[in-house]
Formats: C-alpha cells, structure tokens, sequence
C-alpha cells in the first residue's frame, strides 16, 4: 500500500451557511507534486488552506468529515495548529518576506522554535539557501533587506524560509501568479527538485504548469472534487466530461 502524506475522507467545509467545499476524497502521496485545477471559485485554495487549517482564520468556518496527517485527524480540537503548520507550510500566491534581512528571514521560524547558537543557525541558512538556489547568489549579501530582491528570489526565499523549519507538507497557492515566464519555470524546476525530500501540493489556473510539475492532479468543480489521477490521465485521457472540457479549453 503506498504511502500517502495527506488523506481527506467525506470531507466537508462551510463558509456560514455557504457549502464550499463537499463531501471531498482525496488521497496525496508523499514525495509526488499533486496540483489541483478548476476555475475561479471552485474551491482549491480552500481545499489547500484546509490541510494546515489556514482557514480556521476565517470567521464562521466549519468542517465535518476528516483530513489525516501522520495518521491522526487534524481537523479535531486537539490539534496542535503551530506544530502542524511547522510541518505543513505555506507558500502564498505573491512573495511575502518579512522587511528583515535575508539571514533573518530564514532564521526567524526556527528562533522561534527555541534555536540560539549561531552555528546551527549558519548551517540552517545555507542549507535552506542551497534547496532554492539562492546559497551561491545570496552568499555574500545575507544582510540585506529581502524586501530588495528580485519577485522570484523573494518567493524562492520564501520557500527557503519555509524550509527552515523541516516541514514534511508544502503547500502551494498559486505561487508563479506574480512572476514573469522565465522565473515562473525556476520556480516549477524548484518544485520537482522538492519533492525528492517533501510532498508538493500546488493550486494553479496554469494547465501548462500542473502538466509539467505534477504527477497527479485533481479538478474541482463547484466545491467537488470531479477527478483525481495521474496527470497524464487527467490531461490525455479524463474518466469525466467536464475534465475533459477543461482541459481542453472549452469552460474556465
């Protein structure tokens, strides 16, 4: 039986009285990049945000059914939400560094976790710099405002910055929305050299995109998950009408 690095069962998520997202299946594997498809609205970056319970932010959310990680309910009362959103990050659609420098954005999840001595905290920023591709570029400007860097070396040091603190789960909403072409594909090489250590999780209206980067995809649909399979299924050969009409430009 494969692994599987998050698994919702019937789940269900209410916005008020607004039924956003229905009874969802969904099985993600680790070490693979899974991207959820569908147009505005449909309900992915509701379904991603529900895996770290980002949308416990959002006044008069509530869930029923069950998402697992490590094999436990994180949707329960119980559950710690810093330690699970340590192990399930979050990238967002534009960069969002904090107006530090670049050491001490990557330095500051795990000051937080109680790190002092510096020479952990070196290792920990080169070795978060070298995952992105930022160590040989940054090397010698870690003092510097990140604010200063480029869209693409801000959201790669974003993701550095998540990686800093050894999560297992990175989720990622929409993260090339704010970038050009070029830096859109860096970003996309970055995601599969990830998935060698980590789960990739993407949300992207890029159908280009979720056929290169990821090796399975789900299209949602009205707050439904429609289809979920291996990516060169959903785009060459869908079980469903309405994948088929997507992908194929038809609606969305």
């Amino acid at each position: 039986m494969p692994e599987y690095a998050l698994v919702a069962e019937h789940f269900n998520l209410y916005y008020g009285e607004f039924h956003a997202l229905k009874d969802l299946n969904l099985s993600v594997r680790k070490n693979t990049v899974t991207a959820l498809i569908g147009p505005s609205g449909c309900g992915k970056s509701t379904l991603l945000r529900s895996f770290n319970r980002m949308n416990d932010l959002i006044q008069g959310v509530r869930t029923e059914g069950a998402i697992y990680f490590e094999g436990k309910d994180i949707t329960k009362d119980d559950v710690n939400l810093v330690q699970l959103r340590q192990k399930v990050g979050m990238v967002f659609q534009r960069p969002n560094p904090f107006p530090l420098s670049i050491r001490d954005n990557i330095t500051f999840g795990p000051r937080v976790m109680g790190e002092k001595k510096r020479s952990v905290l070196d290792g920990i920023v080169e070795d978060s710099l070298k995952r992105v591709g930022l160590w040989e570029a940054l090397k010698d400007d870690l003092n510097k405002n990140a604010l200063a860097l480029s869209d693409e070396q801000q959201q790669r040091l974003c993701i550095a910055r998540l990686l800093a603190v050894k999560p297992e789960i990175v989720l990622m909403d929409e993260p090339c929305s704010a970038l050009d072409p070029i830096a859109t594909l860096r970003i996309e090489e970055l995601m599969l050299e990830l998935k060698r250590k980590f789960t990739v999780v993407v949300v992207t209206h890029n159908m280009q995109q979720a056929a290169r980067v990821s090796d399975e995809t789900g299209l949602m649909y009205l707050g439904e998950l429609i289809e979920f399979d291996k990516t060169k299924k959903i785009f060459t050969n869908p079980s469903e009408k309405i994948t088929e009409d997507y992908v194929t430009g038809k609606f969305g």
